[in-house]
């Protein structure tokens, strides 16, 4: 296999790179880089199968395009490029090292206890240097001549090599398994997913877990809402009702229950109203029945500083309704600073789909004014609370505010991968 790797490897780079100015190069050297991704999947295929498998990255240079897209981002993949390393060098070297000691030591373990089968085809040496057992001995003691018949020699011979076949075959494993650990340390050297990769991929598996926890956190919200909707709001409003009924039949006379049963009236109104103020904290009524533009639209309209609202979605908008409760708090948010402090005479608030460098749709929303700007973030305030909303979201957000004004505060949201071009579609309840 290493010999294998090791030619075809050289002989398609060289060609590669030779015939790189003539164009027909360039698909030589890719299908060379290909065909040495391949022979470091039989390495990681075979170290497997020996019990020391190899962590490896599952992201390799893939995308849309044409053929050139393609061989330029296969070229410029370090990772195959190492491949080429391993297949090409790295390995040869270490297989013949390894082979050559395992190979050997297998041959000694199993030929030595079986020579006294073997033996019997072989030619019997006169010469005491030619007898195994003889250059031990003579070795051990240089005075010592070998004076026996030939069956007490072949009788010795054969008990020399079981025992050093036994010996061979007892430190079999400990030879074997360091030669396959060798070849394991390159595979991750060069094979393996690198540090950096590694930690790459724990940001993004981290960063994805962040955002997966807020876009949980809404859709819990979310359901609290509709559950409170649905249920404490329903009882309430039916004890309102019972007990204004109850307030209608009651006889005059009885003046202590018709307090009574006024003071109940007036708490369970009173509750109402709270619990109704409560799920519109968690989700406004207008933005889960209709959606998030007639929500934002109705925040301008009760604005104390009049808000011109500016929404380009194109046609088949995208499904927000993972975002939007995010989205609406912090336009709320943005607006009520604007109608406390900014001491501005208009603002305006524009939602917009742009895509960013990596071809991905991006919801942008704009809310400026023309107060006297000199916006500051401080740790604590609700600048810094938007902040983390965003970023939880994996947006960002620029503040732009002299002294003088005007203020604009530009925030990018990457819309979920889950979410498909769709219109809006809400049951009103």
């Amino acid at each position: 296999i290493v010999l294998v790797s090791c030619i075809l490897l050289w002989v398609g780079v060289g060609l590669g790179i030779g015939l790189a100015i003539l164009w027909i190069g360039i698909p030589i050297l890719v299908g060379t880089l290909l065909l040495a991704r391949s022979f470091g999947t039989l390495e990681l295929v075979r170290l497997r199968a020996a019990g020391v498998p190899v962590a490896v990255s599952s992201r390799w240079a893939t995308g849309p395009g044409g053929f050139v897209r393609r061989a330029l981002r296969i070229l410029g993949d370090g990772r195959y490029w190492r491949h080429v390393l391993h297949g090409a060098i790295v390995n040869p070297v270490l297989g013949i090292v390894t082979w050559s000691l395992g190979l050997a030591w297998i041959v000694v373990s199993l030929g030595g206890p079986s020579y006294w089968f073997w033996n019997r085809f072989d030619e019997m040496p006169d010469n005491n240097n030619w007898w195994i057992h003889g250059a031990l001995f003579s070795w051990v003691n240089p005075s010592y001549h070998l004076e026996s018949t030939l069956a007490q020699r072949v009788l010795a011979e054969n008990i020399v090599f079981a025992v050093i076949g036994v010996l061979f075959l007892l430190t079999l494993p400990l030879v074997i398994r360091p030669l396959v650990l060798l070849h394991a340390l390159a595979a991750r050297a060069l094979l393996g997913e690198g540090r950096t990769a590694a930690l790459k991929k724990e940001a993004a598996d981290a960063e994805a877990s962040r955002y997966a926890a807020v876009l949980a956190e809404d859709s819990g919200l979310r359901r609290l809402e509709r559950d409170i909707h649905d249920g404490p709001q329903q009882g309430l409003l039916r004890i309102q009702l019972d007990l204004a009924g109850a307030l209608r039949r009651l006889e005059d006379g009885d003046r202590e229950t018709h307090e009574l049963i006024e003071g109940s009236l007036q708490l369970t109104k009173e509750t109402l109203n709270e619990l109704r103020q409560l799920s519109q904290g968690l989700a406004p009524p207008l933005l889960q029945d209709r959606g998030l533009i007639p929500a934002v639209r109705s925040l301008a309209d009760r604005s104390t500083v009049p808000v011109t609202v500016d929404v380009t979605l194109g046609e088949n908008a995208v499904d927000l309704t993972e975002l939007e409760r995010s989205v609406y708090f912090v336009i709320a948010e943005l607006l009520t600073n604007v109608s406390k402090h900014a001491q501005a005479s208009s603002a305006r608030v524009s939602l917009a789909l742009e895509m960013n460098a990596s071809s991905d749709q991006v919801l942008v929303l704009r809310v400026s004014d023309d107060g006297r700007g000199g916006v500051t973030e401080r740790e604590g305030g609700g600048l810094a609370g938007l902040r983390a909303r965003i970023t939880g979201l994996r947006g960002s957000l620029v503040i732009d505010s002299p002294v003088g004004g005007p203020t604009v505060c530009l925030i990018a949201i990457p819309i979920p991968p889950q979410s498909s071009p769709q219109a809006h579609d809400r049951r009103v309840r």
